[in-house]
């Protein structure tokens, strides 16, 4: 991940099955790549659902832009995809140079909550 980027740490409530994670995206119309332990979407520059399957706990989100626009977009992207879902999660973006937070997307998750 360059030092400029902006970059997404992002939680959810609970994770759904790499199956269902993967209907739900696509149901968003958002073109994936679903692979042995990882689902890419194809959509955005740069967002995986990395350690995803077996035994590996819960999925790890790594998603970078090089603009702030792009990650806000791409990030909308997924969210509105989680909350039509009705899954609860928080996405917070971060400033790659700063590590400062820039954004923050959620459904039922409120700042600090």
């Amino acid at each position: 991940m360059a030092d400029s980027s902006f970059w997404i740490a992002g939680e959810l409530a609970d994770w759904p099955s790499k199956r269902r994670m993967a209907s739900i995206l696509r149901d968003a119309g958002l073109k994936i790549n679903v692979g042995q332990y990882a689902i890419r979407v194809e959509n955005c520059s740069h967002f995986v659902f990395d350690e995803y399957g077996g035994d590996l706990g819960d999925p790890q989100i790594e998603a970078d832009a090089a603009s702030l626009e792009e990650m806000l977009r791409e990030g909308k992207l997924f969210s509105d995809a989680l909350a039509n879902a009705g899954i609860r999660h928080r996405l917070e973006i971060y400033n790659g140079r700063q590590h400062e937070l820039v954004g923050y997307l959620h459904h039922n998750w409120p700042l600090g909550g």
